[in-house]
């Protein structure tokens, strides 16, 4: 068994290890969308999916000798995809939708070597099964995920820190050079092993029903796409890193771990009860009126914590239904189909059919219903009985319906409405006593029943809440905009603004008066406001703007001036470029004379002429996500072959999470270059935002007397490894 448990935990480590070693890489080239990884999962759950149904039918259709063959050829072949760093003619020409340009160049680049890898775990476990007939091949499986677990686990800890992401690449390719001479050697001996008789598998084979294939299906496929869900929430409110990449994926191996390593990890109680508080504290975070409270250390913990509970609900109840070994195969290729169903749910068709982040919402509604569905499903008879028979289940739904619409019409009361909503579901179990309380089955099974019903209610209730006062809503690859006004437009305060996830990413003031006056992180105090304005006492000058966003700087434009944006999103375009669909009109507006560059602000630079600007902002960051290509010290030199000897840069460095400070001051002193820190307070008569900047310029030249009066000297903090195009570690500077 050890040279099989080897094989497998080898290529379930470089299965997981690949994945943010090539998401990392790529990231760059795609605008570092928090999107590019939900994209790289999905990829990858597609992939598993093609390996598990090459194994099923290799194992179903081919002889031992003919499985050696194929498997052994293949693994010769995938070796020509070495190494797998990608070529850079992948790099997208236009900002268009790149999801399936990004799809192309990981089949390209570690297609193969990932399909086998991705063969390994079902195919070993059937040949173990094969050669020593009767054994249970299950631990093998558990085995598997721990492996995959490490190797998520271990690369933003031991190898991210430390090595470039060339070398990541290039010790991933000499591993899975190792990993092919094993598997062909295990591949050798297990081709040689005699044929289990079908006959005296089918003494003992129970043959599945569609009953339970469909569970098979539908049980990872909710635990899948909350996955997925979860991951872009914590990508798009925070950073596009890989800690929050596999920590995600780290928690759903687990529960993996734990359901299939032996039968005793999972138990319906307690964790159908977790079930219900979970989903509810995930349902609550989730609205983007609450998102912005919870703090780094809240919001990450408790939604690792309930994408855990859920995942050990969904993988226990599939771990229950467990077929003979005989079945083995099509148990594996239902789960992987289930896993890659979800995945496409959440990363293809939701950009595609919502116009906002609801795949979360409806996957804590759809784990709820699903949970309800299993516990149903399953033949202990105690689980049955003590459920809301359909009848009653029907009335509890109206019920609850017709308390949410109540709710919704007076804009009242909700709170109270839904507790009668409970005491009327309570009433529907038709026992005021309570009786059914003795029993904690009986208990989890309400528990659950009702989370199912208050969680969908109160989902779509405070859905149709924050959309309400919404003048439009979008989505596409690079994140979803919301664009709503604060009051009517006809008093003194009102205001437009667009959010990106949780974040105001700018925001115009709709009295005629004051339309055009610089609001949020761009007041006239603040960085990129002190720089603008110490040039322009020089005459006319040249901006450059990474980040349109509603085109706020564009207020500071004069007849004579030039500014030029860069945008990577077609609907932040829309938004705000005068023209039909415009919600803002600070483009509209500006005296200046100013044009928009469509397409990566980096990429777009890197193919210009120098612009000879007097200031380059640079504010990209989508919500929280923090694009980190526009950070490394290539970044910088090229900002500065776009600026004038004495122009200044502004990098605006506002975040909750992550303290940026150390990052641009580091790469201000590699480049012989200075720095000052701007700070300026909160101005809500001019509806201006607490903001950062760090403006940097050439020691040379220096700074305005205006720009020294209006900033600070930056102060030795943190120190940390200089961020270059190869490497960059945003863990050691989360807040």
């Amino acid at each position: 068994m050890f040279l099989y448990a080897i094989t497998i935990v080898l290529s379930a480590f470089l299965l997981f290890q690949v994945q943010p070693v090539i998401a990392k890489i790529i990231l760059p080239w795609f605008g570092g969308s928090a999107a590019v990884w939900t994209t790289c999962l999905l990829f990858f759950q597609l992939a598993l999916l093609a390996g598990y149904l090459y194994s099923h039918a290799l194992v179903r259709y081919l002889k031992p000798r003919a499985q050696m063959l194929t498997h052994g050829c293949l693994l010769l072949v995938s070796a020509l995809a070495l190494p797998i760093y990608p070529n850079a003619s992948w790099k997208p020409p236009d900002p268009s939708d790149p999801l399936f340009r990004i799809l192309g160049l990981l089949a390209a680049t570690v297609g193969l070597p990932y399909f086998l890898l991705a063969t390994t775990g079902p195919l070993m476990q059937a040949w173990y099964a094969r050669r020593y007939q009767g054994a249970m091949p299950y631990r093998l499986y558990a085995l598997s995920n721990a492996g995959s677990m490490f190797a998520l686990l271990s690369y933003p800890v031991l190898f991210e820190p430390v090595f470039t992401t060339h070398e990541q690449a290039g010790m991933w390719s000499i591993a899975y050079v190792v990993f092919a001479l094993l598997c062909g050697f295990v591949t050798f001996r297990s081709g040689n092993a005699p044929a289990a008789d079908p006959a005296a598998d089918d003494e003992d084979a129970d043959r599945p029903g569609p009953r339970l294939y469909a569970l098979w299906l539908l049980l990872p496929a909710c635990a899948s796409a909350l996955l997925m869900a979860i991951t872009s929430h914590l990508s798009q409110n925070v950073a596009a890193i890989p800690l929050l990449w596999v920590l995600p994926l780290s928690v759903y191996l687990f529960s993996f771990i734990l359901c299939f390593e032996r039968a005793g990890w999972y138990r319906r109680n307690p964790y159908i009860e977790l079930l219900g508080a979970a989903l509810a504290s995930m349902a609550y975070a989730t609205f983007s009126k609450n998102a912005g409270v919870l703090p780094i250390q809240a919001g990450i913990p408790l939604f690792l914590l309930g994408l855990f509970i859920s995942c050990m609900v969904c993988h226990g109840e599939l771990a229950r239904l467990k077929p003979h070994p005989r079945y083995l195969t099509h148990f594996y290729l239902t789960i992987s189909a289930g896993g890659a169903a979800g995945g496409l749910l959440a990363g293809l068709a939701a950009p595609l059919l919502f116009n906002a982040y609801y795949e979360l919402p409806i996957g804590l509604v759809a784990t709820a219903a699903l949970a309800v569905t299993a516990l149903r499903a399953h033949p202990d008879a105690t689980w049955q009985r003590h459920l809301l028979p359909p009848p009653r289940y029907l009335c509890a739904v109206a019920a609850l319906a017709a308390a949410g619409y109540a709710a919704y019409a007076w804009q009242v009361l909700e709170r109270e409405l839904l507790i009668g909503a409970v005491i009327a579901l309570a009433l529907l179990r038709g026992d005021l006593k309570f009786r059914w309380a003795r029993r904690a089955k009986q208990w989890a099974a309400f528990l659950i029943e009702l989370a199912a019903l208050l969680l969908a209610g109160c989902v779509g209730f405070e859905t149709r809440y924050i959309t309400s006062g919404t003048r439009l809503m979008v989505r596409n690859f690079y994140g979803g905009l919301r664009v709503h006004d604060s009051v009517p437009s006809t008093d003194w305060a009102a205001a437009r603004s667009l959010t990106d996830g949780t974040i105001n990413h700018g925001e115009q003031l709709l009295n005629p008066v004051r339309h055009d006056l610089p609001t949020t992180y761009f007041g006239p105090n603040s960085g990129v406001g002190l720089a603008i304005r110490a040039k322009q006492k020089t005459g006319s000058i040249r901006v450059g703007v990474i980040g349109l966003g509603t085109g706020t700087i564009a207020a500071y434009g004069r007849p004579g001036d030039y500014y030029r944006y860069y945008e990577i999103n077609p609907l932040v375009l829309r938004l705000s470029d005068p023209g039909a669909g415009a919600q803002f009109t600070f483009l509209a507006d500006c005296k200046a004379r100013h044009d928009v560059a469509m397409g990566d602000g980096r990429l777009s630079l890197e193919r210009e002429s120098p612009e000879n600007f007097d200031v380059l902002a640079v504010d990209a960051f989508s919500s929280e996500s923090v694009p980190v290509h526009l950070l490394t010290r290539e970044a910088m030199e090229l900002y500065f072959r776009h600026l004038k000897p004495d122009g200044i840069l502004a990098v605006h460095i506002s975040n909750r999470f992550l303290d940026l400070e150390p990052v641009v001051d580091g790469e201000c002193r590699a480049l012989g270059k200075i720095d000052r820190l701007v700070d300026n307070d909160d101005d809500d008569a001019q509806d201006v935002f607490a903001a950062t900047w760090v403006l940097v310029t050439s020691p040379a030249n220096g700074f305005d007397k205006l720009i020294m009066d209006g900033s600070a000297e930056i102060k030795p903090g943190r120190k940390i490894r200089l961020w270059t195009d190869d490497y960059s570690n945003l863990f050691q500077i989360l807040r």
